[in-house]
């Protein structure tokens, strides 16, 4: 079985308890305007320009069969988006890798290899495995296989989700899955709507058959200035989640560190002069912060 994965990242300490391994999933059925992530939202592996990295030497000019190079090598779009099919062509060409394909197909025994080369490292903080994405739902059957393989390994498994998509999907994956990290991004599901491409109401569904089923589960809640801090939204999501029982809340901070990828894949950013919270931000996380501890909600602010 095979899966497209897009990135492992190793040594992670935000996602679940302990050190731990995330492996990215490609596909997403959301779009958020705060997206730190745009090349995991297409199902399929896709081209990104590294424009510091081009040597001007026109090899791909040469090799793509579409004709989707920019014939003007000092263009900032190189790729032309409209025609492009992502055969991968230019980027096996490229020599100085100024263009790449990001997601590649791997096997379940491929990626458990790379999650278990940190196996130390988990039995001694408590860590282990975190799927995440993109949406892992988008791959169900390869989400439910690989958490299966690693929980069968001995393990600790943890599930980061937006919570759209079938229920169904959701708890197959819930028997090798020892936590789930589920997004609560604004109470309100037309603005919800507006920020995401999505409503709120399959997420709250699925939440709320998790938190029914008695399943483990930690709300975590994206900050992002102007969108979704004003106070009653604030006030309203923490009363969701004290309703889902949840005990425990990350707040993420908004950051700024996903703004070059958007160029890279040829698309626009729409939230690129709003101020970083991680940076800028004591004010307003604390003001977050007491919101959801005055709803009787334990709060860590996440990275």
């Amino acid at each position: 079985m095979h899966g497209i994965v897009f990135n492992v990242q190793r040594y992670s300490v935000h996602d679940g308890p302990g050190i731990r391994t995330l492996v990215f999933l490609k596909g997403c059925p959301l779009r958020c305007l705060w997206c730190c992530n745009p090349e995991s939202q297409r199902a399929r592996p896709e081209v990104e320009f590294f424009a510091a990295k081009c040597q001007r030497c026109g090899r791909c000019l040469e090799v793509c069969p579409q004709r989707a190079i920019n014939p003007d090598l000092e263009a900032a779009a190189r790729v032309d988006r409209s025609v492009c099919d992502d055969c991968g062509v230019c980027a096996d060409a490229c020599p100085s890798q100024a263009l790449r394909m990001v997601g590649r197909e791997m096997t379940l025994h491929e990626v458990l290899a790379e999650v278990r080369k940190d196996a130390s490292y988990y039995r001694r903080s408590g860590g282990g495995l975190t799927l995440s994405g993109g949406e892992p739902l988008m791959q169900a059957e390869f989400s439910a296989a690989l958490l299966r393989v690693a929980y069968d390994a001995n393990l600790d498994t943890a599930l980061e989700t937006s919570g759209y998509g079938r229920w169904e999907d959701l708890e197959a994956l819930l028997p090798w899955t020892q936590l789930v990290l589920l997004d609560l991004k604004h109470a309100d599901s037309a603005v919800h709507r507006r920020l995401t491409g999505v409503p709120n109401e399959p997420i709250l569904a699925n939440a709320r058959r998790l938190a029914k089923a008695g399943h483990p589960m930690v709300l975590r809640v994206p900050l992002i200035p102007g969108q979704n801090m004003d106070e009653d939204n604030l006030r309203a999501t923490a009363a969701l989640a004290a309703e889902l029982g949840g005990q425990e809340v990350h707040l993420m901070p908004f950051h700024q560190l996903g703004k070059d990828k958007y160029a890279r894949l040829g698309q626009d950013y729409a939230l690129g002069e709003l101020p970083d919270l991680r940076l800028n931000g004591q004010e307003p996380l604390a003001r977050a912060r007491r919101i959801f501890e005055d709803a009787g909600l334990r709060v860590q602010i996440g990275g």
